[in-house]
């Protein structure tokens, strides 16, 4: 794909939203499979749910704009995802497990918050359907309750009290 307007970075960034959310249900059930704090278990399978819908409302997305639902790679996300498996092969303490999934999973919350703004400034600019824009921003009202779960979890988790 050549880029060389706004309309095709915003066609490239929607592409690479769905390849980002359609990998993150599996690293969200990853993550609750891994995770032993109860609290954080929950906001992942919660979220695991919600990403789920995130995929289709993209898929919904790319119909509205008469588009074929493509993906285009995110090497930044896949970082994320090895660094995981990497730590898991190094940790030894199911509290330092849980504190680093907590903040992989904040990590990646504000990368799609990032991803979706993006988004919806170009689809603003470029006057995109508001149809297609309300999907957009239904996906990001949900990426930063996400987060604010997550935080929240953080927050007043045993792991840290444990850890002190």
């Amino acid at each position: 794909m050549t880029l060389e307007t706004e309309a095709d970075l915003f066609e490239y960034q929607l592409r690479s939203a769905y390849y980002v959310e359609r990998r993150l249900v599996d690293a969200l059930d990853e993550l609750q499979t891994s995770a032993t704090d109860g609290k954080l278990v929950d906001a992942f399978a919660e979220h695991r749910d919600e990403t789920e819908v995130h995929v289709d409302r993209l898929e919904e997305a790319f119909d509205l704009l008469g588009m074929e639902a493509t993906e285009e790679s995110v090497p930044s996300f896949d970082g994320l995802l090895q660094e995981k498996r990497e730590f898991d092969a190094q940790a030894q303490s199911e509290d330092l497990q849980n504190r680093f999934y907590n903040q992989a999973g904040r990590q990646t919350e504000r990368m799609e918050l990032t991803m979706y703004e993006g988004l919806l400034t170009l689809a603003d600019e470029l006057d995109v359907d508001d149809d297609v824009r309300d999907l957009l921003e239904q996906n990001r009202r949900e990426e930063t309750a996400a987060l604010e779960k997550l935080n929240s979890v953080s927050e007043g988790s045993s792991v840290l009290d444990k850890l002190r």
